[in-house]
């Protein structure tokens, strides 16, 4: 029995050799974050799309805040809609200051 619990014990402790790079590590945080680890692969191309500063500053104020559903807010704020909504915004409210 003793020999299970050191098998186990060195796997879990074992770095994960699946990890290349930080843009993986962080995909692996944030997934396994919001309980989601199925998805690591979809938080990477997020991560790869927007940037890693980006993505683990929308992370911090995710964790920050009490949401239900944190993956879909994860995706909403770094989705396309969002960035030409806030370019939009952004231009209108330069205009209007003129």
């Amino acid at each position: 029995m003793e020999e299970i619990f050191k098998i186990i014990g060195r796997k879990i402790n074992q770095p994960n050799k699946n990890i290349h790079s930080e843009a993986h590590y962080w995909a692996d945080v944030i997934s396994r974050a919001f309980g989601e680890k199925k998805k690591f692969g979809m938080y990477l191309g997020v991560i790869k799309r927007i940037g890693l500063v980006q993505a683990k500053k929308i992370f911090a104020e995710i964790q920050d805040s009490e949401v239900t559903n944190p993956g879909k807010l994860f995706l909403w704020k770094t989705g396309p809609k969002r960035q030409i909504y806030e370019s939009t915004k952004n231009s209108n409210n330069s205009s209007q200051k003129s």
